[in-house]
Order: C-alpha cells, then structure tokens, then sequence
C-alpha cells in the first residue's frame, strides 16, 4: 500500500467486512489487488460512517494494518474456499467457473 502516514481504522465486523469482500470480487472482472479491495472498503467505511476520523478530516486513502490485516485473512478464505486464485504481490485471481452470489 502507499507510504501515507495517517491511515484509517475501519469499525466494522468480521461479518461486514467479508460481505463488503464479497461485494467487490462480485463487481470484478478477473484480475484484483488488495489495495483496490482496501480502498473499496475505506471507501464504505466513510459512507457508512464506520470510521472514528469525521469525513471532512481523513487524508488518507489507506487502511490501518490491523485492517489490511483483516482483509487479507477473509481473502485467504476465499483462496481456501477455491473462489479465487492468490497471485503474487498481493494480486488475486477470480475462477472464471465459480459463480458467485450478491449477498
């Protein structure tokens, strides 16, 4: 991700995160990486208010570790699940066979 000095944490659950996951995979075509995934997500958080920072007040287009963190375990499960391909440099993969569902 980028080298900014201020990123955001996200308030959301385990839950939501993996739904807003799901949520952008769906809206892929093939390719992905985690920074659009992690941006995707910040993106949510400010809309849905699920970040402490106000919105007129967050500089950062980045997540905290602790949240990349979380976003890159719920892709390991999708991986795990056979839904999606890892590639490296933190770069994914849809399986072109798996149909996947709008939660």
């Amino acid at each position: 991700m980028s080298n900014n000095n201020n990123p955001v944490s996200v308030s959301y659950t385990d839950a939501e995160l993996r739904n807003l996951v799901e949520e952008y995979i769906t809206q892929q075509k093939e390719e992905f990486a985690l920074k659009h995934v992690c941006s995707y997500i910040l993106y949510w958080a400010v809309e849905d208010g699920k970040v402490a920072e106000a919105k007129s007040l967050i500089e950062s287009n980045e997540l905290y570790p602790n949240d990349q963190e979380r976003v890159k375990g719920v892709l390991g499960t999708i991986v795990a699940d056979g839904r999606i391909e890892d590639r490296l440099y933190e770069k994914y993969t849809k399986k072109l066979n798996y149909q996947y569902k709008s939660h």
